[in-house]
């Protein structure tokens, strides 16, 4: 079992479930923008909320926005999180 410290990532995030490897591709996909669940659970992250709140409790400034959108096979949903991230703190998820 990999074992990481609390600022050291997975070295290969792309297709990792861990979390860290969740937290780092939740942080770059908001660097580029606002993002909802649906689109964050595409990249593969399994709980958008809980990547979010474990980035706020790592420093990370994101807010949340409930919109209204419509998922990949055509359904509307009302109440769906947009998250931005307002501020990073520096070097947090930085790979060693």
């Amino acid at each position: 079992m990999e074992q990481h410290t609390k600022h050291r990532p997975p070295v290969n995030v792309g297709r990792s479930t861990a979390t860290w490897a969740q937290l780092i591709r939740t942080a770059d996909a908001l660097r580029t923008g606002a993002k909802h669940t649906y689109e964050l659970r595409r990249r593969g992250i399994s709980h958008p909320a809980g990547r979010v709140r474990e980035l706020n409790g790592l420093g990370f400034i994101i807010t949340r926005t409930l919109i209204t959108t419509v998922d990949a096979d055509g359904f509307t949903h009302n109440g769906v999180a947009l998250y931005s991230l307002i501020h990073e703190p520096e070097g947090v998820l930085n790979a060693q």
